[in-house]
């Protein structure tokens, strides 16, 4: 199981996009499950040959002997995603930050995202997708794949037309500098705490209040996997603005499926640190160890 990270090398791309991952299985009986966690990015994933089984919050990916393409992408959930990937496999993942997705599609983001996994078709009619699909999967250099996939990306590129308000409130809802509210945000930008629901469900797909309980959850784990001084999870929730142990508690359980304590000992970082899954089978202890 091999997984590479890759960062956008287009100036326009690296606003929308956080970055790439490339994940390859040549073995048949490959299996393997783990639960994905909540993010405030947009995971799209282009697979090559396979067949695939989505119901709520579980996704069941197989190698299969039909030629094709599939792509599927996540919306903004909030809850862990359960993921069965099983046989030969070969895909990339694009992570669009917060609104990315946005400047590539033709339609508001709810629309093609309503729920936590679902086929994503917004690019099969463009006149440009068929070839990109031949001509990445026609390499296996992922240099190559990346400037292939960069080159199509750019040409499906449609600019929303955002008011510069929505990114700000983006950009305050994830600083935990200090801790701001909906309304004090609402008021900040001039404009009303409903006006930013409908944005951000529209656009994002989650209100403003769950992409803060979401940033917030990412904020802290983010402390405590990359912090180097072995903090205290006191410390951690301090820093993420949590009110108090008990709130920091809940919203580990319900976007993590467990507490603080128990989930930081079960998690395995993959792709530089950037991907965080828990593995649930004897693979676990292979990840757990990188």
């Amino acid at each position: 199981m091999d997984i590479h990270a890759y960062f956008s090398r287009h100036p326009l791309l690296k606003q929308h996009i956080s970055y790439y991952y490339f994940f390859k299985t040549d073995d048949p009986q490959f299996s393997v499950n783990y639960y994905s966690f909540p993010n405030l990015t947009t995971p799209l994933n282009i697979h090559k040959n396979i067949d695939t089984k989505i119901s709520s919050y579980t996704t069941s990916i197989f190698e299969s002997k039909t030629e094709n393409s599939v792509l599927l992408v996540q919306g903004m959930r909030k809850y862990p995603l359960l993921v069965n990937l099983n046989g030969k496999l070969d895909k990339i993942t694009i992570h669009f930050k917060p609104l990315g997705l946005n400047h590539f599609i033709k339609k508001p983001f709810i629309e093609i995202a309503q729920h936590d996994s679902q086929l994503f078709t917004e690019w099969n009619n463009e006149p440009g997708y068929k070839n990109f699909i031949s001509a990445f999967y026609a390499t296996n250099e992922l240099e190559n794949r990346v400037n292939i996939l960069e080159e199509f990306l750019l040409s499906v590129y449609t600019p929303l037309d955002i008011d510069p308000i929505y990114e700000k409130a983006v950009s305050m809802l994830t600083d935990f500098t200090k801790e701001t509210s909906i309304e004090q945000i609402a008021k900040e930008l001039k404009t009303s705490t409903r006006t930013l629901d409908r944005f951000f469900n529209k656009h994002i797909g989650i209100s403003p209040v769950g992409f803060k309980k979401i940033a917030r959850f990412r904020h802290s784990l983010d402390n405590k996997l990359l912090d180097q001084h072995n903090k205290t999870l006191t410390d951690i929730s301090y820093e993420s603005n949590f009110y108090d142990q008990a709130y920091f508690i809940n919203v580990y359980k319900q976007i993590a499926g467990s507490n603080p304590s128990t989930f930081f000992k079960t998690i395995s970082k993959l792709a530089d640190d950037r991907l965080v899954f828990q593995f649930l089978d004897t693979m676990s202890e292979k990840y757990n160890s990188l």
